[in-house]
């Protein structure tokens, strides 16, 4: 962040200063974690599920804090204190909350030289914005979110991570509920957005796939005449996302952005022809699975469009690595066990693509599949849940650990349909890992995945280790949607 003073905050966010000289500047950074807090930052005050930012103001301000955002007045405390919102909400709706992200829209109106790039989507937002972020580095000091940093908490704390030496600021906007990303859009104001798909992925909240197109074009509706909406044109919503922005598109056949030649190596590693514009140049990905392909030509097309050589961004592609971990993450055991642990998020697309690079991968060798269940699927759950099984039934996945009630209608349906291999049910996490441990031998390949609060990670990381390590109290180390 630039030093901004007391002053000038306290008028962004609509704050009383108290305890405090409003000439004192902020030279650090801002804070939501009172243990991070070093000299000259700003701690910002947030009530979550758990725990009370509130109650950490004190050890805030002894750690190095200039002063608190606080949404109650404490006596003898430097703070900020802001009332607009619900005072005693735990959601983002509450005012210190509302107080980060004022301050992160106000940020950006005094650097206003930074190229904002936002990405949604059902899936893929995290990994695209990964290689948004290696693209980004063609131009300049790059800031781009940690793990998924995509909501009202996430994003300003990404936002307020730039500086004047920043040139790009990649955005990945996730929702819950319509206007979400909206509301991301106001804090932000993205010139360039970008969509990669639009899903099933939430179908229990928005209840219909209009409802998650409308949500997810609120990232393109923000957009003036100026602005650039780079959307997927094998979706099946292309031509119902509207938007006052210049189109540019990407996919496969017709789009602006082409890849052709597409193949795969034996690692499920796609190599393919990058077009545009005439021109041709190779690209060789070390991410997993076919459907990076799509993900790729997204940030491809971001950059190409700003007049980026394809030879440097092909180059730039093909050297990108995954950052965000359990995301098509692959390791391989000391018993050489391959494991692909995609066990941060999982909806019906993201298994399905799963699936396959798990075929792929294991053809010829011993193939595994534990799946948890793929949650906020509503009323149709148990129907996506059955797509899944016949998919696992028609690639002949040879051996299945099913884990939780959620999932039972894969077990069930793989039983009733006669399925050839190997199925287990298991009813937590305990069950799984000892199933795991009996079932699995060296050699096999082995895809974990489901929704990121089932925590198959642990799963996971106990056969990399090949279950040398007692994983029972391993907590989550990261949540969001």
């Amino acid at each position: 962040m630039i030093p901004l003073t007391l002053a000038e905050i306290s008028k962004s966010i609509g704050a009383q200063i108290k305890n405090v000289e409003s000439s004192l500047k902020i030279t650090g950074k801002v804070c939501l974690n009172s243990k991070a807090v070093s000299t000259g930052d700003l701690f910002i005050a947030i009530n979550g599920e758990k725990v009370d930012g509130h109650d950490f103001c004190q050890e805030a301000i002894k750690n190095g804090a200039v002063a608190a955002v606080v949404s109650r007045e404490f006596p003898n405390i430097a703070q900020l204190v802001v009332s607009d919102g619900a005072t005693n909400s735990k959601d983002v709706d509450q005012p210190t909350v509302i107080a980060l992200g004022k301050l992160a829209s106000y940020l950006l109106s005094k650097l206003p030289n930074i190229w904002k790039i936002a990405v949604t989507g059902s899936s893929g937002k995290t990994t695209t914005k990964d290689l948004l972020a290696d693209l980004g580095k063609l131009i300049g000091p790059t800031i781009s979110p940690t793990g998924s940093y995509n909501n009202e908490i996430g994003l300003p704390q990404t936002v307020l991570e730039c500086d004047d030496k920043t040139k790009v600021l990649i955005l990945e906007m996730g929702a819950r509920q319509v206007g979400n990303i909206d509301k991301l859009c106001t804090i932000a104001k993205p010139d360039t957005s970008i969509i990669l798909n639009i899903g099933t992925a939430h179908a229990g909240i928005f209840e219909t796939e209009d409802k998650i197109l409308n949500t997810k074009s609120e990232i393109i509706r923000c957009l003036n005449k100026n602005d650039v909406a780079v959307l997927n044109k094998e979706d099946k919503t292309f031509s119902q996302q509207k938007t006052n922005a210049r189109v540019v598109s990407f996919g496969l056949v017709g789009a602006d952005v082409c890849a052709k030649n597409i193949s795969l190596n034996a690692n499920a590693q796609a190599q393919f022809d990058l077009e545009y514009k005439g021109k041709v140049s190779k690209v060789e990905l070390k991410l997993v699975g076919a459907h990076q392909v799509s993900n790729s030509l997204a940030a491809a097309a971001v950059f190409l469009d700003k007049g980026i050589e394809i030879d440097q961004v092909t180059k730039v592609l093909s050297n990108s690595i995954a950052k965000s971990k359990w995301r098509m993450q692959v390791e391989v055991s000391s018993k050489n066990i391959t494991v692909i642990n995609d066990s941060y998020n999982s909806n019906p697309e993201s298994m399905k693509s799963a699936l396959k690079t798990l075929k792929h991968i294991g053809e010829d060798k011993n193939t595994f599949v534990i799946m948890g269940e793929m949650l906020e699927l509503g009323e149709k759950s148990k129907e996506y849940h059955e797509d899944i099984a016949k998919l696992i039934h028609q690639l002949a996945i040879k051996n299945c650990l099913i884990v939780g009630q959620g999932a039972k209608p894969v077990f069930n349906y793989l039983q009733n349909q006669g399925f050839n291999g190997n199925i287990i049910y298991a009813e937590n996490l305990d069950e799984t890992l000892l199933n795991a441990k009996n079932m699995i031998n060296p050699n096999d390949v082995v895809l974990v995945k489901a929704s990121r609060s089932i925590g198959l990670e642990r799963v996971a990381n106990a056969i990399v280790s090949d279950f040398s390590d007692n994983l029972s109290n391993i907590k989550n180390q990261e949540v969001g949607p």
